[in-house]
């Protein structure tokens, strides 16, 4: 194949490549600066954004801000239109859109996708960003404002059109890179400088480990909470988090429909060299590890543990996080452990503080927050994903390493039932399951699928 001709199809693959990714994958600190479109009220609406897909935006040393998160340099890109159902994507409609976008801006695709993951590194040892960077805000002139690829700008539209008269509506991006303990700070000081008396809150995915932890802060924050949608949330993590930190080349499973044939050894090396380090040195995807929670809740069983370490299953809180610390993905290359396993005063690691950060004490135990409001659970189920984990050790080398996933159809095929329902499985009234569909749909598709239940829930508060 021509060179030319050769990079002009990887340029291509590799920003589908990067929109692939961050969807399939799920899809923050203290310098944020907020602004909505409406008047000042008591009453928000606020629509939090998933891993991957909040806009991210880098102040330069002389104050010139660009977007650095945000692959399509295109206002209105078909989201809605290139998700099936099962959350699987429309490839061929993916390339139309991506190339007339850049052939539109006379952007490299190339070029700019190896800047987007250079914008987004992260140092392990503390957890913080190398640039200067905060997340789109509501003045910004940018579609990043509504989320990469204007995912929840559907959804702020149809909100903003039948209650913009009742509350402010508002979509807050955070730095899905890092802690989302910060993040939640962050959303509870965004609601009290906004004066919110009543909140309806809807989040996406990880978008739900913040809402939880900004619950969990305190009475006062779920005093304000007249209504939570949590659509798709990794409220208990997964386990597809664990087999990307095992191993991130599990990433190009999801590129089959691709059919890479000749390529396939250069995308690998992509995802390898550049995406693999990137994803092991973010807090937040440490902290989407499948929780002890998740752990000892009705999906699993004696028979079929979550995870296994040369056949014998991995059965408490304590073991299942010793075993994560063992990890050789919780060591830099620098000899230090990563942000999230290194040890707080309580003698624990960030990691098991934050899997409990979600919880309350309350006289009736140790409950999550999202039980003490009233939340509606939005879930995906009966669409095949992973479910389990089989680790083994090896006869050459000694290391235990990743044997084997399982997979079940007891979820969206990122999020388990279990782990979206905060525990408590898709039976009660405060469910809203959706069979066959997949993690993005839930949580992308407002008008299609979320918004019927959505206002029927949001008409009770605000009339």
């Amino acid at each position: 194949m021509p060179y030319r001709k050769l990079k002009s199809v990887l340029n291509v693959l590799a920003v589908v490549l990067l929109i692939i990714v961050a969807l399939a994958l799920f899809a923050g600190v203290g310098y944020i600066v907020y602004d909505v479109l409406t008047n000042d009220t008591s009453r928000g609406i606020v629509i939090v954004t998933a891993l991957l897909s909040g806009g991210l935006i880098a102040t330069d040393e002389d104050g010139t801000e660009s977007v650095i998160w945000d692959p399509i340099p295109i206002d209105e890109f078909p989201i809605q239109e290139i998700l099936s159902t099962d959350g699987s994507l429309d490839v061929n409609l993916a390339l139309e859109s991506v190339t007339k976008a850049f052939n539109a801006s006379g952007q490299n695709m190339f070029s700019t996708l190896f800047n987007l993951f250079d914008n987004l590194e992260v140092v392990a040892e503390t957890g913080e960003s190398v640039l200067n960077v905060r997340p789109a805000n509501m003045s910004d002139s940018t579609h990043a404002k509504y989320g990469v690829l204007n995912v929840y700008k559907e959804t702020f539209d149809m909100f903003e059109e039948r209650y913009g008269d009742k509350a402010e509506v508002s979509v807050f991006n955070y730095d899905w890179r890092l802690d989302n303990e910060r993040n939640a700070e962050l959303l509870e000081k965004y609601i009290n400088e906004k004066g919110y008396d009543e909140v309806v809150l809807t989040s996406h995915s990880m978008g739900g480990n913040v809402v939880a932890g900004y619950l969990a802060r305190s009475a006062e924050n779920r005093e304000k909470v007249k209504l939570y949608c949590a659509y798709a949330p990794s409220l208990l993590g997964s386990v597809d988090a664990l087999a990307y930190l095992e191993d991130p080349s599990l990433v190009l499973d999801m590129l089959g429909a691709l059919n890479l044939g000749a390529l396939q050894s250069v995308v690998e090396q992509l995802v390898s060299n550049i995406a693999g380090p990137l994803l092991r040195s973010m807090p937040s995807i440490a902290q989407l590890l499948p929780s002890p929670y998740l752990m000892t809740s009705a999906q699993y069983s004696e028979e079929l543990p979550m995870i296994t370490v040369d056949g014998k299953a991995i059965e408490t809180a304590g073991e299942l996080i010793e075993f994560y610390n063992s990890r050789p993905w919780t060591v830099t290359e620098s000899g230090e452990k990563a942000y999230m396993f290194q040890t707080e005063d309580n003698g624990k690691t960030r990691l098991e503080n934050f899997f409990d950060s979600v919880y309350v004490e309350t006289e009736n135990g140790k409950v999550h927050s999202t039980e003490l409001v009233n939340t509606v659970y939005f879930v995906g189920t009966g669409v095949s994903g992973k479910e389990r984990a089989e680790f083994v050790t090896d006869p050459v080398s000694g290391e235990i390493v990743l044997s084997k996933t399982y997979t079940s159809t007891r979820g969206d095929n990122m999020v388990l039932e279990y782990s979206a329902t905060a525990g408590k499985g898709i039976s009660g009234d405060n469910v809203e399951a959706y069979l066959g569909y997949g993690h993005h749909v839930v949580g992308i598709k407002f008008k299609d699928v979320l918004m019927e239940r959505t206002f029927a829930e949001t008409d009770k508060v605000f009339g």
